[in-house]
C-alpha cells in the first residue's frame, strides 16, 4: 500500500465501520437515511454502484472494496488538485474527506480551491466541514473533521510549511 493509502484506509474504516454485517458472516447494502437523498451503501461507506439488489460481501471483500475505493478516490482528487500527489498526508485526509462527502463535492469546493491556490493554512480550516448530517452536527463526524484536519496539518508541515 503507498504512504497515502497507509493512513487512509484506516482512518475511513475506523470512522465508516463496516455496517449491516449478517448472521452469515456478510457484509449487506443498507439505506443511509442519514444521507440526503438516502442512498444505497455497502460496507465502509460505498455508495456507488449500491442498490438494495447488490449482494452480499464478505469482510475481507469489503475491506478491498474500501482499498480500491479510496485509490480511486484519490486519482480523482489528485486530477482536480495535483499538489496532493506531493503530500501524501494531504491527499489521505482529502480521499478521506472526499470518501465522505464525494469527489463532486470537492470538485467545487473551498477546499480545493484553496489547495490549487497554495493556501494551505486555510485549506486546513476547510477541511474540517462539513460537520453535519441532515442538518445537526453529529459529534462521529465532528471527531473525523478534526482527525482529517490533524492528518493534513502534518502534510502542510513535513511538506515545509503553509501559505
Amino acid at each position: 500500500m503507498s504512504d497515502w493509502a497507509e493512513a487512509a484506509v484506516p482512518l475511513v474504516a475506523e470512522f465508516e465501520g463496516c455496517a449491516k454485517l449478517g448472521k452469515d458472516g456478510l457484509v449487506y447494502p443498507y439505506l443511509d437515511k442519514l444521507a440526503k437523498p438516502p442512498v444505497w451503501t455497502r460496507a465502509y461507506g460505498r455508495t456507488y454502484g449500491i442498490s438494495k439488489d447488490s449482494p452480499p460481501i464478505s469482510k475481507d471483500e469489503a475491506k478491498l472494496e474500501l482499498q480500491e475505493g479510496l485509490a480511486r478516490y484519490a486519482a480523482e482528487c489528485v486530477k482536480l488538485a495535483p499538489e496532493l500527489a506531493n503530500r501524501p498526508e494531504c491527499l489521505a485526509a482529502v480521499a478521506s474527506w472526499a470518501w465522505n462527502c464525494g469527489v463532486g463535492a470537492f470538485r467545487v469546493s473551498r477546499l480545493r480551491r484553496a489547495i490549487n491556490e497554495g493556501r494551505w493554512r486555510d485549506a486546513s480550516e476547510f477541511i474540517r466541514r462539513p460537520r453535519t448530517a441532515g442538518g445537526v452536527e453529529l459529534r462521529g463526524l465532528a471527531r473525523r473533521r478534526d482527525t482529517e484536519a490533524l492528518l493534513f496539518a502534518k502534510g502542510v508541515v513535513e511538506a515545509g510549511g503553509a501559505d
